[in-house]
């Protein structure tokens, strides 16, 4: 199967042309396959329809929405891209609508999805929501919860939910999920923020598929927040794994790039908006 990944929404704007590609704090990636096309995450709400638009991308031409978890900077376009589309799938974990808080950079302030279900809906997101790994189309499987085994990704303490009225925990964000595309030359794993830890991804892309090439993984690693220990740790299994193309961005921060831009060289690009990978 063909595949083209086509970046809508990210932090920067590496791409020169077309004029007008504009930078944010979040993720959108459209995937493009010869069993449909779909959007996976939405960015923060502030540049996906004119990033669509500079890049001649007619989001009427979807097939569905993928979200990775329930955060603003992933879910902040749906309610745009809905009202461009009309009814439309929407694929994500039951949690999507939890209530979530960060202190990272100071005061906690909500991080959560701005809408609840019912608003979507009337705009006509159809939700199917799944703790379970799903098929969504022949050769794309959304990965479902992931098991947390890896000692080295212990989560990120800064990140909470509510759990009652009133009361937080920390977050284990179990609704992070990651879209994982069979090839011929073998998976592509697509990721939102990779809460879960990159290398427990690859584990359970590999368990729930049975496909053990890992051809590329593209998007949000969640390395910014990480320890030297964790980043090594990755580092070292996407060695192992033998990838072909390593497209970070988003929450992998500029350590976290640097590391991987110096350990793989011609195997990393930056997936910043406007970038593409075809396969």
């Amino acid at each position: 199967m063909s595949i083209k990944l086509t970046i809508l929404c990210e932090n920067s704007v590496e791409k020169a042309s077309p004029y007008g590609l504009l930078g944010e704090y979040g993720f959108s990636c459209l995937v493009e396959t010869t069993n449909g096309n779909y959007l996976f995450d939405t960015g923060g709400g502030l540049t996906i329809i004119n990033n669509a638009e500079r890049l001649g991308i007619d989001l009427r031409r979807l097939d569905g929405i993928i979200l990775s978890h329930g955060h603003f900077d992933h879910t902040g376009g749906l309610k745009l891209v809905l009202e461009k589309t009309g009814p439309l799938a929407v694929y994500a974990h039951p949690d999507l609508f939890s209530r979530r808080f960060s202190s990272h950079g100071g005061p906690l302030r909500k991080i959560g999805i701005a809408w609840d279900q019912e608003e979507l809906e009337h705009l006509g997101a159809h939700f199917q929501l799944s703790q379970d790994p799903v098929e969504i189309a022949e050769n794309l499987l959304l990965s479902g919860c992931i098991p947390r085994t890896n000692p080295h990704e212990t989560g990120d303490p800064k990140l909470v939910i509510e759990v009652a009225e009133g009361k937080l925990d920390s977050d284990p964000l179990e609704d992070d999920l990651s879209l994982f595309v069979r090839t011929d030359k073998g998976l592509v794993l697509l990721l939102g923020c990779a809460h879960a830890g990159l290398i427990n991804i690859i584990d359970h892309a590999i368990a729930v598929t049975g496909e053990k090439r890992i051809h590329a993984v593209v998007g949000g690693t969640h390395l910014m927040f990480s320890g030297e220990a964790q980043l090594k740790a990755t580092m070292d299994r996407l060695q192992s794994e033998k990838v072909t193309h390593i497209g970070a961005s988003h929450c992998t921060g500029r350590r976290g790039a640097l590391a991987l831009a110096a350990r793989f060289g011609d195997r990393f690009f930056s997936a910043s908006v406007g970038a593409t990978l075809q396969i």
